[in-house]
């Protein structure tokens, strides 16, 4: 399996796979059906990209404010492009700027260690349970401090995608 990411745009998101990268030659993996590229780096720092079925674009991109910017032609399209797995390593959703709140599974999988119980002090990015997904060990970590106000899971409970697992309150 190859790396995944999340591509938004105008509040719509598609998981994309990334199957190969061959240099000039890439395989992903949208909507269920592989797509060969292949990539031509031009003097002018665009790329030509072709690919059967889509035809060619001739287009440059670039990154600004956490954003990949196409340009092709005299349009430019904004995309956040983010490796699913780092948004899994990162604890999800949860309280931030050391407000407490909810830390969430963002992935399905089955909680396998609890580090923390009700009472401890977390820190920002602290782990606070790891969660087995894929035959993978992953850390979920506090994306803000706080005190843990309650666990709402056991060693060995499967969850979902979005299932609280921890309550932060804010430390005093």
């Amino acid at each position: 399996m190859g790396t995944e990411y999340s591509v938004s745009r105008g509040g719509h998101s598609r998981s994309v796979e990334l199957i190969a990268d061959r240099g000039s030659e890439v395989v992903v993996r949208a909507d269920g059906r592989d797509i060969v590229l292949h990539l031509h780096r031009l003097p002018d720092g665009r790329t030509a990209v072709r690919s059967e079925g889509l035809g060619q674009l001739l287009a440059r991109h670039y990154r600004e404010r956490g954003e990949v910017v196409v340009v092709s032609g005299n349009c430019d399209f904004r995309y956040e492009v983010t490796d699913v797995r780092e948004g899994w390593l990162q604890g999800g959703a949860g309280g931030k700027g050391g407000k407490g709140g909810h830390i969430k599974a963002s992935m399905p999988g089955r909680v396998v260690r609890l580090t923390v119980q009700p009472g401890d002090v977390v820190p920002e990015g602290g782990v606070v349970a790891v969660l087995e997904a894929m035959k993978m060990e992953n850390d979920v970590r506090a994306p803000a401090g706080g005190v843990v106000k309650s666990v709402a899971v056991a060693v060995g409970q499967a969850v979902e995608t979005g299932a609280v697992l921890v309550e932060l309150e804010a430390a005093s």
